[in-house]
């Protein structure tokens, strides 16, 4: 079983660099996954407790973004997990957030979430970055206050 570090930073309104360079470690490494989210009120970010969140139709209130290199075995993926309902793309969409034409859609569910899978050699660090920046705050239930934060899984150097 492989073991992971963790690293957890934070990603400011004007400067997405350090998120471009952990996919970018991540895409050369093709191990780890990386999730972010954008940043709420503390009273905001409470979920609805353990066994009723299994009856609940729909995902988390603030949305968590992942992103997975591919391998030789894989596709790599994008996914967001949120609680805003059915037709997460659609939503998306009306706000002028689409993914790259060459991303495949694998998933648009209500308490799943939506997954987009990326061509072998086609991922572009600055797509994931913008797809997952604008789709959490998109599709997030509850007020952002600006900025995300990230944590990176990857195998250790």
């Amino acid at each position: 079983m492989t073991k992971y570090e963790t690293e957890i930073f934070y990603i400011d309104s004007e400067s997405h660099q350090d998120l471009e360079l952990a996919i970018k470690k991540i895409i050369d490494l093709e191990d780890g996954w990386i999730n972010v989210e954008p940043s709420v009120d503390e009273e905001d970010h409470n979920e609805v407790p353990g066994f009723f969140a299994w009856f609940s139709a729909r995902g988390p209130k603030v949305p968590v973004g992942t992103f997975v290199p591919g391998s030789k075995q894989s596709l790599a993926s994008v996914g967001i997990a949120h609680g805003s309902g059915r037709g997460a793309s659609d939503q998306l969409e009306g706000l002028g957030v689409k993914p790259p034409e060459n991303w495949i859609s694998r998933q648009d569910h209500a308490k799943h979430g939506l997954v987009w899978e990326i061509p072998p050699n086609h991922t572009v660090p600055s797509e994931v970055t913008s797809m997952i920046l604008q789709g959490t705050i998109g599709l997030s239930t509850v007020p952002t206050t600006g900025g995300w934060a990230a944590t990176l899984h990857c195998p250790p150097n």
